[in-house]
């Protein structure tokens, strides 16, 4: 099917406003959150804000699940948005609620006796702080039924493309939080029990916001039962192979995290613990790339539009490639500096190269999202997962035997970096194999050659500033100043195509009517 060059520009555009309403919006939380953090600790003190940790990782455990659902939702929507099959909306989103109450009731049933036994029996709480530890372990186990309730409704509001409804109902909720933990200690209330109390209205309050809008812009979040046993075993199977990859990255970072307990103790894990608080930022960014071409690119897919999602397909990778360059390697370059304002301390040398091999780990890790995405509008979930996860697992046994050989603990991100390459050629062979219009040459050539290219100029450039700049504080300015114009300049003359320079000086232009 054609797709003309007027509805693909504007579709573009739609992708990229939405791009940067989801970056204002991590910007903005990023802020809130940090400070709702200082709150938090302020209010309840080291000990209760221990116990609030401790028990918000109990329920989190599960959190994967809500995250595949709305994944798995989400493509569903997409699809069959792209299709313009409204019935099919309809009864998708109906489904989602089904499944979803099981989900809600199976999960109540496992933390209301195994949850409640194992914080009694097994964290160590003192006894004068037990009973407001169960209320806050019921006040986030209904905040988080909340959250997985929400899932239909913001499944909508991202297979429709509607960023800015969700920016701005999540900025609501985290502007909502510091407030609650502003009020911590000024209310006639437990602090602990009033900060979980608190979170439930938020809650309720954020899933309510979800539920008005889900139900006066979209015609399908209206419930209704739905009998398709088809529809039901093609969502829970679509799930079932989505969590089998949520499971196995899961699996691989606390099986890591038990191999440096093992080897070399706390202090080596505490190292990989600010690693992964890097990692998870970045992962934060990455999804705010992601985001807006995911549900673009599925209904290209549905709309049998290939030439459109083959565009989206190269503009996605560069723009992820591109951005982490840019923001990586100065990052790299000048990590020392970093840790010492972040960390307020003397830098160890575990965290410095841990820190830093983990930048390398998520550049190479986060170009399988827009295979990824294809691969899921394609349907091929069980071919493409189990391969690539299971060899994403043999990093435990692999990391095992570099420790028992001798090698040292940062060993542990080679390791993780070579199966995350051979992982990402698997990725490859699969959409070569199940997705007809890709090109191999296309791939290699027009992405990852030029990324190569750019990422060593860039390397040089970091390199030929420490040489010269013996000021600290001038050396950092300068790296993180030239370095993204070195990369944006070459990402123009050697990163993008002809195709992809017209469209980016007919959008700059835009974007310049519209500020006039």
């Amino acid at each position: 099917m054609a797709n003309h060059p007027t509805e693909s520009y504007n579709k573009s555009k739609l992708i990229a406003s939405n791009t940067l309403v989801l970056f204002v919006r991590m910007f903005l939380l990023t802020v809130l959150n940090l400070f709702a953090v200082r709150l938090v600790l302020k209010g309840l003190g080291e000990e209760d804000y221990g116990i609030f940790n401790t028990i918000g990782g109990v329920i989190t455990l599960s959190s994967f699940l809500s995250g595949v659902m709305a994944l798995s939702v989400q493509r569903f929507y997409s699809f069959a948005l792209g299709i313009k099959n409204e019935q099919r909306m309809k009864d998708i989103f109906s489904v989602s609620v089904n499944i979803l109450i099981v989900l809600a009731i199976i999960l109540l049933i496992v933390f209301e006796t195994v949850g409640l036994w194992f914080i009694r029996t097994h964290i160590h709480i003192p006894p004068e702080r037990m009973h407001a530890t169960l209320w806050l372990f019921q006040f986030s186990l209904f905040s988080f039924i909340c959250s997985i309730f929400q899932i239909p409704y913001t499944a909508s509001i991202f297979a429709h493309e509607d960023m800015g409804a969700y920016a701005l109902i999540s900025t609501i909720e985290c502007v909502l939080r510091v407030i609650v933990a502003f009020l911590i200690g000024k209310m006639i209330m437990d602090g602990l029990v009033f900060y979980g109390f608190g979170l439930v209205i938020v809650a309720i309050i954020v899933l309510l916001l979800y539920i008005w809008y889900g139900k006066t812009h979209y015609e399908e979040c209206h419930y209704q039962f739905v009998r398709h046993s088809s529809l039901y075993r093609r969502l829970l199977i679509f799930s079932g192979w989505t969590m089998f990859g949520s499971v196995a990255n899961v699996g691989l970072i606390q099986g890591n995290i038990i191999l440096l307990g093992v080897f070399f103790g706390p202090l080596i894990n505490a190292a990989f613990g600010i690693a992964l608080q890097i990692n998870n930022a970045f992962q934060a960014l990455c999804n705010s790339m992601v985001i807006p071409f995911r549900p673009a690119m599925i209904k290209a897919y549905a709309e049998k539009q290939f030439d459109y999602l083959n565009q989206l397909f190269s503009v996605s990778n560069k723009f992820i490639l591109y951005i982490l360059i840019a923001i990586g390697l100065p990052i790299y370059s000048e990590m020392n500096t970093i840790l010492d304002l972040w960390l307020d301390e003397e830098v160890d040398e575990n965290i410095l190269v841990f820190s830093r091999l983990v930048v390398i780990y998520i550049v190479c890790f986060a170009m399988h999202n827009p295979i990824t995405i294809i691969m899921q509008a394609s349907g091929y979930v069980k071919e493409y997962h189990l391969p690539v996860e299971s060899t994403t697992l043999l990093c435990l046994p692999l990391t095992w035997l570099l420790f028992r050989w001798g090698y040292p603990s940062h060993s542990i991100f080679y390791s993780m970096i070579a199966v995350c390459l051979v992982s990402h050629l698997i990725r490859v062979l699969c959409l070569k194999r199940y997705y007809g219009p890709f090109s191999l040459l296309r791939y290699v050539f027009g992405i990852i050659v030029p990324g190569l290219l750019i990422t060593v100029a860039g390397i040089a450039l970091c390199m030929f500033v420490h040489h010269h700049v013996e000021s600290a504080g001038y050396r950092f300015l300068a790296i993180f100043i030239l370095v993204p114009i070195l990369v944006a300049a070459l990402t123009y003359l050697i990163g993008i195509n002809r195709q992809e320079k017209q469209f980016l000086k007919q959008f700059i232009k835009k974007i310049k009517i519209s500020v006039k």
